[in-house]
């Protein structure tokens, strides 16, 4: 009886070992899987970006809105790669980031790419969110206050911004992410996803 029982505990234990390490190996996958998808994406919008950038793209590169503030689009322009609306191009340099981010956010869509999460980019409050796949934004905790993150609307516009706080917040804690005030939020989930990694940036032209 005990040697039988010895033995459903070593098979058990063969079991949770081997799907421990199918785990692993999945989750390596899809990262790998997602960060090819983004980087056809990117190469996409880059190209499409590039052939219709202005000659000089509104807003201007300081971030800021010119003119009256009424002007302000009421949805984001995007451009559509891949089958996929996007809004623009996220860039972290400190990171060797380059990422396009898709004009809506749904689970599906976060395993392609980051995603719009809420906000715009003329004004604060404009939240992107994605995976914590090392592809997307698994790094963001390796961020610092003073370190650069540019964002390229579907117009060719740059919009600088630059780090002033890491925070975690709770993953119910939607009305903190969406309403904190600063210029740009960058998010993820920690691993499992009690907690939302929250990197909160203010426009350059707005840092004195």
């Amino acid at each position: 009886m005990y040697k039988w029982i010895g033995i459903i505990c070593i098979l058990l234990g063969v079991v949770c070992i081997f799907g421990s390490v199918g785990f692993v190996v999945y989750n390596q996958w899809e990262d790998k899987h997602a960060g090819e998808i983004t980087q056809d994406l990117l190469a996409d919008i880059q190209g499409v970006i590039d052939q219709n950038r202005p000659e000089n793209p509104l807003p201007d590169d300081t971030g800021d809105l010119p003119g009256d503030m009424e002007n302000i689009p009421a949805e984001l322009p995007t451009v559509k790669v891949g089958g996929y609306d996007c809004i623009g191009i996220l860039s972290v340099p400190v990171l060797d980031l380059e990422l396009p981010v898709l004009a809506d956010w749904s689970y599906t869509k976060l395993k392609k790419a980051p995603c719009h999460y809420y906000g715009n980019n003329y004004e604060k409050d404009f939240v992107i969110a994605a995976h914590n796949y090392k592809s997307h934004f698994g790094r963001l905790s390796e961020l610092h206050t003073g370190d650069l993150i540019v964002f390229t609307d579907a117009n060719g516009a740059d919009h600088g911004y630059e780090v002033v706080l890491l925070e975690t917040l709770p993953k119910e804690a939607t009305q903190e992410m969406i309403a904190s005030g600063f210029a740009l939020s960058l998010y993820t989930c920690t691993p499992g996803g009690a907690s939302r990694v929250t990197v909160r940036c203010n426009a350059v032209a707005d840092r004195n």
